[in-house]
């Protein structure tokens, strides 16, 4: 489990097994009244003396609904008065000590200039009537914290992990978060309750967190770096810098993970947010989105890389009437939109790898296209991998094409990754000029985008 979660169980009855699972702060609920659903969603005394005796600090954050689905009268100046004084009772009733921190939850996308002055308004109540006894910090969007932090209404800032709302990704690449809420949801079979995980950014000297007797602070870094998967496919997470490697678990696409250092090509991560080292990926499938390590920055996403994953996955077309998905998915790449694995599919395997790479392909199920529309530039004289074969390919009527990733020359014939070669993504040498079997192949061009 990662050091930081945050649940509205009460954990109390499991305090030993976190901490030996690796969790070292527990994140609270206070609010005004418990409700059918969260039962137990406000801690206690009771809880939170079972915390601190298993070695874990707390942190909190009032929300009572918090404006989830839209509803900005949460915050309306007679709740602003009531939550803060609401927030103040339940910190001395679990002996909170002053100087630690309250979050107060904003649990929506607001940002229209109207209810961001209504949560001004309510966040300027709350500081007056605590007083400076405890420091405030928000849970929300990026534009509410990037507010709230410019009118010196809050100091500590906790964005979701929903990053499509309105100025987070800008927040988070910026580094003025506090935590992140790198994952949603997560359940252990050994518990009966749910809980998310957090990532700290040591760049602050805390995050409010506290004991019972103490405040705890951490000793601040300079930086923490933070990256993003972005294999579609998922990222194969192995116990060592290179392909050789076994693979330990396979990370989902826009996951985040915390990078440590690069060994080469590859990346030494923190997936879980425990500090430690669980593994090395292909640090081209990661994207920088806060800080930064003291080493270059991952090299740029290539198609050829993307193919290379792919070919990874083991994709091939799926006997019989069911489709490969994941073929399916390539044709939708194309303009005329997803169709069925039966359906010629290596140039649809080419816009993919291209444009996931961050280019522009041809946007055609037609192999033929990348040289009859002069896509990119004819590099048929010198050759890289990772260029775009085109061949026409015969065959007793039919009178078609074929496209993939130069990989070597091989004098008479071409070595290529593609998709559709034996019915698979997969390597194969075809003539340059010449016949394979009842095949005829007639080299067009090499491409560069």
């Amino acid at each position: 489990m990662q050091a930081i979660i945050d649940s509205p169980y009460n954990l109390g009855s499991y305090a030993t097994r976190l901490f030996s699972e690796g969790v070292r702060t527990v994140i609270r609920y206070y609010n005004n009244k418990n409700s059918q659903t969260f039962p137990d969603k406000c801690l206690t005394k009771a809880e939170a003396t079972k915390l601190h005796a298993a070695g874990l600090s707390l942190a909190v954050v009032y929300q009572q609904r918090g404006g989830a689905g839209g509803n900005i009268d949460d915050f309306a100046p007679d709740l602003a008065e009531r939550d803060g004084n609401m927030a103040l009772q339940r910190a001395g009733e679990v002996g909170q000590p002053e100087g630690s921190a309250i979050y107060f939850g904003v649990d929506h996308d607001f940002f229209r200039q109207g209810d961001l002055a209504v949560l001004k308004a309510y966040f300027t109540k709350v500081k007056a009537i605590f007083a400076g006894r405890y420091r405030i910090g928000v849970y929300g969007s990026g534009t509410v914290c990037t507010m709230l932090g410019t009118a010196g209404l809050a100091e500590l800032f906790w964005l979701p992990r929903s990053t499509g709302w309105s100025g987070s990704r800008d927040f988070l690449a910026a580094g003025k978060w506090t935590l992140y809420q790198n994952s949603q949801e997560l359940r252990e079979p050994w518990g009966n309750f749910d809980y998310d995980a957090n990532q700290f950014n040591p760049t602050f000297a805390d995050f409010g967190q506290f004991t019972l007797n103490a405040s705890p602070a951490v000793s601040p870094q300079t930086s923490v770096a933070l990256f993003e998967v972005i294999a579609t496919g998922g990222l194969n997470l192995r116990g060592g810098p290179g392909n050789g490697y076994p693979v330990r678990q396979t990370l989902d696409e826009h996951k985040i993970v915390k990078g440590l250092g690069l060994e080469g090509e590859w990346m030494k991560v923190d997936a879980t947010g425990d500090g430690l080292a669980d593994g090395f990926v292909k640090a081209s499938f990661l994207k920088a989105v806060s800080g930064g390590l003291p080493a270059p920055a991952p090299a740029p996403l290539t198609a050829l890389a993307v193919a290379e994953a792919e070919l990874a996955l083991g994709v091939a077309e799926v006997a019989g009437s069911q489709h490969n998905p994941r073929i399916v998915m390539y044709h939708s790449h194309t303009a005329d939109g997803a169709a069925p694995d039966e359906t010629a599919w290596c140039s649809s395997f080419a816009n993919y790898c291209v444009i996931k790479a961050g280019g522009t392909g041809t946007r055609s199920k037609w192999a033929r296209s990348w040289h009859d529309r002069d896509w990119g530039q004819d590099v048929t004289s010198a050759p890289q991998p990772g260029d775009l074969v085109v061949w026409r390919r015969r065959w007793r009527t039919h009178d078609g094409g074929h496209v993939a990733f130069f990989i070597e020359d091989l004098g008479d014939r071409i070595k290529v990754l593609g998709g559709n070669q034996g019915n698979r993504v997969s390597y194969t040498t075809y003539p340059k000029n010449g016949t394979a079997g009842e095949t005829r192949y007639n080299l067009l061009s090499i491409r560069r985008g």
